[in-house]
């Protein structure tokens, strides 16, 4: 939310040179599959290839890793909420700014006080709809960060410990853990909708 919205009103308000080339970057998730998502990144950071020797020399690894595991998922969800966002903000009309800062607000000031109240839904729901779509990764992730090293010790994401049980211990073995990933998820979403309408 923090970087996605102010990045989903600068996309709204502005027309600037490669506009598009950033669009269609932010919509590489919805046009291709998230394993070949996961292949780019690899080839941009792993220990051999693009910015990855640098990283590893300043001590920083993303494959395998937590970090790497919270970019790639990142990455790939926070489309929903960079859209859904710029949608609300083309919604308001632009007078409402300009006369804002005519009274002397800043651009900031303006954003924080006028733009973000009016838009509050729209980011909460975008915020969820990137969480949820987060929690849902797979592909992705079977590349990036098929384990984790975290606090000594090997931890598989969610979905990938499922996957794994599916494999290797058929349906029967992993009902109970999608069953539990179910419910969190659904509770989630309800304890949202709740929260707005007592909000609203």
């Amino acid at each position: 939310m923090l970087v996605g919205t102010p990045f989903a009103y600068l996309l709204a308000r502005n027309d600037f040179k490669l506009k598009e080339v950033i669009d269609a970057i932010i919509d590489i998730p919805i046009m291709v599959p998230h394993v070949l998502v996961g292949i780019m990144i690899v080839l941009a950071f792993s220990s051999t290839y693009g910015l990855g020797p640098f990283l590893q020399g300043i001590g920083i690894n993303l494959i395998d890793t937590l970090i790497g595991a919270i970019i790639t998922v990142t990455y790939l969800s926070a489309t929903y909420s960079i859209r859904v966002v710029e949608s609300a903000i083309k919604m308001i009309n632009t007078d409402v700014e300009l006369t804002a800062r005519t009274l002397g607000s800043t651009p900031a000031f303006t954003f924080i006080h006028v733009i973000v109240p009016r838009i509050w839904k729209s980011i909460a729901n975008g915020a969820i709809l990137t969480w949820a779509r987060a929690v849902a990764e797979v592909g992705a992730l079977l590349v990036v960060a098929y384990y984790v090293y975290f606090n000594g010790n090997y931890v598989y994401p969610a979905s990938i410990y499922i996957y794994e049980g599916y494999v290797a211990l058929g349906l029967a073995g992993v009902v109970k853990y999608s069953a539990a990933l179910l419910i969190i998820v659904l509770a989630t979403f309800i304890i949202y909708r709740l929260v707005l309408r007592h909000i609203l």
